[in-house]
């Protein structure tokens, strides 16, 4: 896990994603946060914030923000983002991992946006990130992670992708693959970047991602272990249908008891 979101990773990163939908995420976030929320939600924790770009937006909504994230190019990218944001709320940057965090004080809501939850290999990595969770709650503060849903994973692995990328100066080309570990429930996603300009490469990197997909009973056993009730499991971003075998994405919303 540590061995990812590198330097040159972490440059090309907001411009493999510029056309995500940023905005419309945070929008379906924070239905399920107003869903399940018991009493007024101010103070957000974005765990794996990366460049933060949902943090800023929720920033801008009026949300006081702390966003999260153990590699220091991304949060550097995400610090040169927020100098330029618009928006009442706070907004603070911190290395750290969403495995071992401790905030100054309760959070009314704790996120784990763009499947940063995915990245919970092993089972003492999702120990971690759900004590995490719930030591930053307030009771009744909500837990939201958009995560791979298992029978959807099962029922259409991934193949091999390339995009290319229009950028001032150049392009860039995003090879992807993925090898199915089904014993581990994980994916190995090999993501190599190239940056190519005036028919010269520029750069070259490689990093490979372990991705872990869950099933319904694992989240329900896992969150209530951690002292959080799994109130809802929805695709994503459209939370308002259950999830499904036909979508990969999907969503977690759990309350602190």
């Amino acid at each position: 896990m540590t061995q990812v979101f590198e330097e040159a990773y972490a440059a090309a990163y907001d411009a493999m994603y510029r056309d995500k939908d940023d905005a419309g995420e945070c929008d379906a976030v924070m239905r399920l946060v107003d869903r399940h929320a018991d009493g007024p939600v101010r103070r957000v924790l974005d765990l794996g914030c990366g460049t933060g770009r949902h943090a800023i937006e929720f920033a801008a909504r009026g949300l006081d923000v702390v966003g999260v994230d153990f590699s220091e190019p991304m949060l550097k990218r995400a610090r040169e983002r927020a100098a330029e944001r618009k928006g009442a709320g706070k907004l603070q940057f911190l290395q750290g991992d969403a495995r071992d965090f401790s905030g100054e004080a309760p959070f009314d809501a704790v996120m784990m946006n763009f499947n940063v939850f995915g990245y919970m290999n092993t089972n003492a990595d999702l120990r971690g990130a759900l004590t995490t969770a719930r030591r930053n709650l307030r009771k009744g503060g909500v837990f939201v992670a958009d995560l791979w849903y298992g029978p959807a994973v099962l029922a259409d692995p991934p193949g091999d992708r390339l995009r290319e990328i229009e950028i001032e100066g150049g392009r860039l080309l995003r090879f992807s693959s993925g090898r199915h570990e089904p014993d581990r429930q994980r994916m190995q996603i090999t993501i190599r970047v190239m940056h190519i300009a005036g028919g010269r490469v520029l750069s070259d990197s490689e990093e490979t991602h372990g991705m872990r997909y869950f099933f319904p009973l694992e989240l329900d056993f896992a969150l209530a272990a951690h002292g959080l009730k799994l109130d809802a499991l929805t695709g994503f971003p459209g939370v308002d249908e259950p999830a499904s075998v036909r979508r990969w994405m999907c969503a977690l919303a759990a309350t602190a008891v």
